[in-house]
């Protein structure tokens, strides 16, 4: 785990071109944090705990391959990118014309979405999901089916498959943000199944962006169906696991007639040959992975413990994040811990009272858990406003 000295010292010393700021790289670094922290109005001194970014940071690995591929910085990424296209090729059991990368999983939805929806075939999601898709959708005014979750905050998928008839995309989003729950992977293959058979046009995207987080037995990738299905698209993406949000490297999983079809709609570009150096380098740090996956696990197990010993209920979490009921409208807790240096995720509509918080490191949670039972304690005040979020916290995640 790199911590922010760690990760400065890890940089080094550069030498040439775009490594002349890394010639004092603690100063760098602290300049760089500040002015991306003003851009965000948020305190460079703040707990962010809300766009459920792996706190740890990518891999000492990955930091020195982007360092080293920064040298060929004014060369186009051709080679760099097929080396990433193996990597994840080999790493799935899957042949390379099956991946398909991205600028992050944002551009894959973008292009699934106007690839496969029209005014005739409607997108079908959960409500409330990850709400890219519906946002394209609706801009394209394409008709989308908004299913409200189950009682439990999970898709329901009998519900899901009750519209999947002639629509053009299934969006299922396992784990799902931002209830942090799951699905039976076992029950989105017999929803795959039986769309294949009843509305065979239909394509099924499942986003598997927080898939190393989950630990539920009946949980498992469906990228294995890919070889079987034409009509099944898998979502992956660098930014949780990886700890690479800011580097933006995603890919796609399907069979060339879906990518073909996907490419039609894609920007093609938006990964830098560091980015694409980094997440190859990354992919193959499996003991940097395995200890991520450690400590989300147990800080997420304190986390919903410390908070269901104060009465709260908390959604069966499966990612890096967790959902707390916190029994009163969300908007104005959001905005008192935010007063006090906490800063946890937006709303999300119909969830009125519950409140996703990403979870930190143990550090940011040994902070931040007092700060918003402490808050809790207490009726809100009616002096809080509900100032406008920050940019960064209404249009990520």
């Amino acid at each position: 785990m790199l911590n922010r000295r760690a990760f400065v010292q890890s940089l080094g010393i550069g030498t040439v071109g775009t490594l002349s700021l890394l010639e004092t790289p603690a100063a760098a670094t602290a300049a760089a944090l500040q002015n991306a922290t003003r851009r965000a109005a948020i305190p460079a001194d703040a707990i962010r705990i809300g766009s459920n970014e792996n706190p740890n940071g990518p891999t000492a690995s990955a930091i020195t391959a982007a360092r080293t591929a920064a040298l060929e910085g004014h060369r186009y990424a051709g080679a760099v990118s097929s080396t990433l296209i193996e990597s994840v090729a080999t790493a799935h059991g899957v042949p390379a014309e099956r991946i398909m990368l991205s600028g992050g999983s944002g551009d894959l939805l973008r292009a699934a979405v106007r690839a496969f929806t029209a005014n005739d075939r409607s997108l079908v999601t959960g409500s409330p999901s990850y709400e890219q898709p519906v946002r394209l959708a609706q801009q394209a005014k394409v008709p989308v089916h908004e299913v409200p979750l189950s009682g439990d905050l999970k898709l329901d998928l009998d519900a899901m498959l009750a519209k999947a008839s002639g629509s053009g995309l299934i969006y299922i989003c396992n784990p799902n943000n931002p209830t942090s729950t799951i699905v039976p992977s076992a029950d989105v293959k017999r929803l795959i199944e039986q769309v294949a058979k009843s509305s065979p046009a239909t394509t099924v995207l499942v986003d598997e962006a927080y898939f190393e987080y989950a630990d539920d037995p009946a949980y498992a990738t469906l990228i294995p169906l890919v070889a079987e299905y034409p009509s099944v698209v898998i979502a992956r993406t660098f930014s949780k696991i990886h700890g690479m949000a800011g580097m933006r490297v995603g890919y796609a999983i399907a069979q060339e007639k879906a990518l073909t079809a996907m490419r039609e709609h894609h920007s093609a570009s938006g990964i830098s040959v560091m980015s694409f150096a980094a997440a190859a380098a990354s992919l193959l740090d499996t003991a940097a992975m395995q200890r991520n996956q450690l400590l989300n696990r147990q800080t997420r197990a304190l986390t919903v413990a410390a908070f269901e010993k104060a009465g709260y209920k908390v959604a069966a979490s499966q990612a890096n994040f967790v959902m707390v009921d916190v029994r009163r409208d969300v908007r104005p807790f959001i905005e008192a811990v935010r007063q006090k240096g906490v800063y946890i995720g937006r709303p999300f509509p119909p969830l009125t009272s519950w409140a996703r918080i990403t979870v930190g490191t143990p550090a940011e949670m040994d902070r931040a858990l007092p700060v918003m039972l402490d808050v809790l304690k207490a009726p809100v005040s009616s002096s809080v406003s509900a100032q406008p979020l920050p940019e960064i916290y209404t249009s990520w995640c």
